[in-house]
């Protein structure tokens, strides 16, 4: 299993996850920090300072792990350090968060959101300390002028400008591409990158796309990519098997679709081993 944190403000970072990630055998997850410019109240050119300073600031830490033989390593690349003066400032930049400077600056406040992000960190330095990487520090190089151009999505969407989504898509399909080429399909939740790429009757993917619930997409992106090693491995189908790349918003990740989510992982690291149809399937 592999799992990462990403963030588009570092795209070599997040493309070199996604190239990686499609190369492990079993799941891949790869959570993805996402302006929302028109949510979060600020200006749509200052998407990519916000979102790198997410991450400078230690709010969204840069790391992964990976699982082999039921033993996790871990190692990252940047954000584990609290800069409380980043911090301030990146929260300052939002007008979501106008309420804890004005009328009055509520430092009470503050103090204890950065708090509870020290001690997550504290605990994300605990496991690298535990079950770190012989190199615990994680650099990716991408050389993003040798890569072949995206072929997977249509120029253009209807997501915002500014919009962390769009960005992280472009960062996304071109990573992909250099992997999968086009033998990809994409399982999409119902989310602002679903309903941007689908609008009116023309969409904006060249490779097969299936749309599916907040909740199901998980569930339905396991079975396309079982159902193919299956009949791979009984002779029934005789095509490369496609890679399966599930696209998921705060609704299937954080609220009603984690179970699904959670359940897809478990099944796609543990169920290869298990399945005498699955094994050594990518």
């Amino acid at each position: 299993m592999f799992l990462a944190t990403a963030n588009p403000a570092y795209p070599n970072d997040l493309m070199g996850k996604v190239i990686d990630g499609l190369k492990f055998n079993g799941a891949a997850f790869i959570q993805a920090y996402s302006d929302c410019m028109r949510g979060w109240r600020h200006a749509a050119e200052d998407a990519i300072k916000i979102s790198k300073l997410a991450t400078d600031c230690g709010y969204w830490p840069l790391y992964t792990i990976r699982v082999k033989d039921g033993i996790p390593t871990f190692s990252y690349f940047r954000g584990l350090d609290v800069d409380k003066d980043k911090f301030v400032e990146y929260l300052k930049s939002m007008g979501r968060f106008k309420h804890l400077f004005r009328p009055k600056f509520m430092e009470k406040e503050i103090d204890l959101i950065i708090y509870y992000t020290e001690q997550r960190n504290k605990k994300l330095k605990a496991l690298i300390e535990k079950f770190g990487a012989e190199k615990p520090i994680d650099v990716y190089q991408v050389d993003r002028k040798q890569l072949e151009p995206q072929t997977h999505l249509q120029p253009g969407h209807g997501l915002c400008p500014g919009c962390g989504a769009g960005i992280i898509l472009n960062q996304l399909a071109t990573a992909a591409t250099q992997v999968t080429g086009n033998n990809v399909i994409y399982v999409n939740n119902t989310s602002c990158v679903e309903v941007s790429t689908s609008k009116d009757n023309t969409h904006s993917w060249r490779v097969p796309w299936v749309h599916h619930l907040f909740e199901s997409g998980t569930t339905v992106a396991d079975a396309i990519s079982t159902t193919y090693k299956i009949l791979k491995n009984k002779g029934l189908y005789e095509g490369e098997i496609p890679y399966v790349i599930h696209i998921g918003g705060d609704g299937s990740t954080y609220d009603i679709g984690f179970q699904f989510l959670k359940a897809a992982l478990m099944r796609l690291s543990s169920f290869v081993e298990m399945n005498e149809y699955l094994v050594n399937q990518k």
